[in-house]
């Protein structure tokens, strides 16, 4: 729970959250292999102060899960180079806290649903076809996040 070094550019956590939701894909990170850090890209779904995760079943990424259940998670949502200004404009969000793999069955097919309505809103139908044959082989990670922090730098604004 450090302070942020340039703290006027902490977002509120409500913009932070918001900035967040809409995104959908970061990095996830968690303990791996002899003390190294193992960070994966993923997509992710944002609801309700948890990050879930769709993942396969097996691999790194579980068996460091089920050793360590400390996360950290970051996303960058919006990032365009100020070549005038010798900077960058972004936004950006860090979210800390343990996972789980979620074994509710119900709370796992809302997710896959989330993740076809949010990254396939055209293709809705097919995807609730792919969710019903993908839902016994896929695991659905959950982060409980502990600390949400969002930082910008508003050189040149974009929409967000």
């Amino acid at each position: 729970m450090r302070k942020m070094y340039k703290e006027d550019r902490q977002m509120s956590h409500a913009k932070a959250e918001e900035a967040f939701a809409a995104g959908n894909h970061g990095i996830l990170a968690v303990n791996g292999d002899e003390g190294y850090p193992y960070a994966v890209p993923v997509n992710y779904i944002y609801e309700d102060g948890k990050i879930y995760i769709h993942s396969a079943k097996y691999g790194y990424k579980i068996d460091a899960i089920q050793k360590n259940n400390k996360a950290c998670f970051t996303a960058i949502l919006n990032s365009k180079i100020v070549q005038n200004k010798v900077t960058a404009a972004f936004q950006s969000v860090i979210a800390t806290g343990t996972i789980e793999i979620v074994e509710d069955e119900e709370i796992r097919r809302h997710v896959l649903e989330q993740f076809i309505y949010k990254m396939t809103p055209d293709f809705i139908e097919g995807g609730m076809k792919f969710v019903n044959g993908a839902i016994g082989k896929t695991a659905i990670l959950c982060i409980n996040v502990e600390e949400l922090k969002g930082k910008e730098n508003m050189a040149e604004s974009f929409d967000v």
